[in-house]
């Protein structure tokens, strides 16, 4: 990875451990629709065979995470 990528992530993730939950709630309900949510759910079930609900939704977390991460890497993020 680029020295310039390493920091936008770097500053991407500082950013985001900054950020209180009604923030970091907004910022998600800002890029992605329940059912884009629910989508990463079932990706989970469905691929993974993954089928308890604390786990799901740590996991469905971090996706949310990278799919953000990936946004603001791109300069699409809002």
């Amino acid at each position: 990875m680029s020295t310039e990528k390493n920091q936008t992530l770097t500053r991407f993730f500082e950013s985001m451990s900054a950020m209180d939950a009604d923030t970091m709630t907004a910022l998600v309900e800002k890029q992605l629709s329940d059912d884009d949510l629910e989508l990463f759910v079932r990706h989970l079930e469905d691929f993974y065979g993954i089928e308890e609900e604390e786990e799901l939704g740590t996991l469905a977390q971090i996706m949310v995470t990278g799919y953000l991460a990936a946004k603001s890497e791109m300069g699409k993020l809002q």
